[in-house]
């Protein structure tokens, strides 16, 4: 066991040296350029509460009934947790919004665990044609049997569906695609399941789209025929680590807290007032932003396909109608020193191995945070240029600061405005 001596472990390691390295890490990171697309930067005003003390708090008493303050604390803010819920709901044009999942993960049990019976088949999209590598054994996990469908270019063969539901055991048909830049056909789908299998649910994990379906870019699943969709709330959609689930039906909304009931104790409370936040800022933007990031993605992959870079996907229809843009490259050795080289100048890249149809690493670049912070045609352009130059050589010190200078209003409230007007530091 590790004993502590004044401030320092056995080891002879000071935390408060640790925490300062946090800090210098934190300062970087402010300045980078970040490319993930599973990633997203949270506004200043919805970091307010991360930061604060109901980040360790309980709070489950989300109807503000007087008799049920079991743990205190949250009764001045607790209609804020309301107040986001209903921008969500507004955004998804849903009658129920669940906020208690943590996590895109946490979503994914809660639905399963739901709308699905232990015994039952859960089919799911494979992960070669795009589907989370982890939703298999997550419902071996759970007493699911798993059943696996193809996806290419998002188009499911409709036969190759019906066949997966003729044998009547499926209950839940989860469509979970993360590596897109098309979008399955919802509709298609919810037409084939109404036709084979009435009974079954059908369920979008609409983790990486999500800020571009709240904003019209992208079909709303409910209004395709699904029963329910959500995710993740930090990849295309500007919120924090969270998850959300969306459905019109009541008997599936009363399915969802029965099981959160079991599934999620703390729902994580500081993150639940800053998912609120992030949705009731962006809520009269989220249109603007959603076409917005697609028209920065397919700027982006027709400037380095110009530039002979081998991008995926059709320059005829702008390569990817979400955030995702795909470029492959040659090897790992040569993956490993582009994102190297871009690390070193402060832009940060996804790179992956799995993506569909192309084997191998590559990059799986986004333009959903660079958009948020306010990036445009000439700022995606100059981003490209680096992405080109850091192919041959390292690139300039003041690579991201002049990206930066093309940098427009953000999609948040300025962090003056919030001292000015709301007293708020957020420095």
């Amino acid at each position: 066991m590790t004993e502590r001596t004044g401030g320092k472990t056995s080891a002879g390691v000071d935390p408060l040296m640790l925490g300062r390295a946090i800090a210098d890490a934190d300062r970087r990171a402010a300045h980078a350029l970040n490319l993930v697309p599973s990633e997203n930067r949270i506004s200043p005003l919805a970091s307010v509460p991360l930061g604060s003390d109901f980040s360790n708090r309980y709070f489950f008493n989300t109807a503000g009934d007087p008799m049920f303050w079991e743990f205190r604390g949250g009764e001045d803010i607790a209609h804020i947790e309301a107040l986001g819920a209903g921008a969500l709901r507004r955004m998804a044009s849903a009658r129920y919004c669940n906020v208690r999942p943590i996590s895109g993960m946490s979503a994914m049990i809660l639905t399963v665990a739901a709308l699905s019976a232990p015994g039952s088949t859960v089919v799911s999209v494979d992960q070669e044609s795009g589907g989370h590598y982890a939703t298999p054994a997550l419902l071996t996990r759970l007493g699911r049997r798993s059943r696996l469908l193809g996806c290419e270019n998002g188009r499911v063969d409709t036969s190759e569906l019906a066949d997966a539901l003729a044998p009547g055991d499926v209950d839940l048909v989860y469509v979970d695609v993360q590596n897109c830049v098309r979008v399955p056909d919802f509709g298609t789908m919810s037409d084939v399941v109404r036709r084979v299998s009435p009974a079954t649910r059908l369920y979008v994990d609409a983790s990486h789209y999500l800020g571009l379906v709240l904003g019209g870019l992208v079909e709303n699943p409910l209004a395709c025929g699904a029963d329910a969709f959500g995710g993740s709330t930090h990849k295309s959609f500007p919120g924090p680590h969270k998850g959300v689930v969306f459905t019109d039906a009541e008997d599936i909304d009363e399915s969802l807290r029965s099981a959160q009931f079991d599934l999620v104790s703390s729902h994580h409370f500081a993150e639940t007032l800053a998912l609120s936040l992030a949705a009731l800022e962006v809520e009269h933007r989220i249109g603007d932003y959603a076409r917005t990031t697609n028209d920065n993605a397919r700027r982006l992959a027709a400037a380095l396909a110009d530039a002979g870079f081998r991008v995926h996907g059709d320059s005829g229809t702008g390569y990817t109608d979400t955030h995702q843009v795909w470029v492959a490259l040659e090897g790992p050795a040569a993956a490993y020193a582009l994102s190297n080289r871009l690390a070193e100048a402060g832009i940060r890249v996804n790179l992956q191995s799995s993506m569909p149809g192309m084997p191998g690493v590559h990059l799986r670049l986004g333009s959903n945070e660079i958009t948020f912070e306010g990036a445009g045609p000439q700022a995606v352009e100059e981003l490209a240029a680096a992405l080109v130059t850091a192919r041959e050589r390292p690139l300039g010190p003041r690579t991201v600061s002049g990206i930066r200078a093309r940098f427009g209003p953000p999609f948040y409230t300025d962090p003056e405005k919030l001292r000015v007007e709301a007293g708020l530091c957020t420095c």
